[in-house]
């Protein structure tokens, strides 16, 4: 049986020897041309993994990556330091004067120029001092007075009052002309 094949097979080729041998041709042109383009793909590919693995200036990919990783940990280290300043910081910060306000006014009803004024200063807590000066004709009296977390540790004028509540909500103390 497998001899009456292989004459059958061997008859066939002598019979159509040259459409099989132009089949043959284009396929092996077909496949020249499937290789060169797929030499031509793979040598760019070649060429990008070789500049890749070259890095910026020469320098070895991996190289580059280790000195990356590197800087990116001391980076957030610098910033975990940071953090803690600025907790550190805003500590201190409750502890600072933050909330000011200034009334100047009359404190007689004869003087002109609203010479005589109380301020409050005060830190983060509320805590402070209200400074009032009275300025009168004949002399001047300066008065400080504590305050702890929003209480005055004694009694207040009405302006000096005014002041404390200004400052604790913080309206500031210049009006819409940036004056007094």
């Amino acid at each position: 049986m497998t001899q009456n094949f292989f004459n059958l097979l061997h008859g066939f080729f002598k019979a159509n020897l040259d459409k099989v041998l132009i089949l043959l041709i284009a396929i092996s042109a077909v496949s020249l041309i499937v290789f060169i383009i797929i030499n031509i793909k793979l040598n760019k590919i070649t060429k990008n993994y070789i500049a890749l693995m070259r890095g910026a200036g020469g320098k070895n990919l991996e190289e580059l990556l280790i000195k990356y990783f590197q800087s990116v940990k001391q980076a957030m280290s610098e910033v975990a330091a940071i953090k803690e300043r600025i907790n550190i910081l805003e500590k201190d910060m409750l502890f600072a004067v933050q909330k000011v306000h200034i009334k100047k006014y009359n404190a007689f009803a004869d003087m002109g120029g609203n010479l005589s004024f109380s301020m409050a200063l005060l830190n983060g807590e509320n805590s402070g001092v209200i400074i009032t000066s009275i300025y009168g004709r004949e002399e001047s009296r300066v008065y400080l007075k504590p305050v702890v977390k929003g209480d005055p540790a004694c009694a207040l004028s009405p302006e000096e009052k005014e002041v404390l509540e200004k400052a604790i909500t913080k309206e500031g103390f210049l009006n819409a002309k940036g004056e007094f």
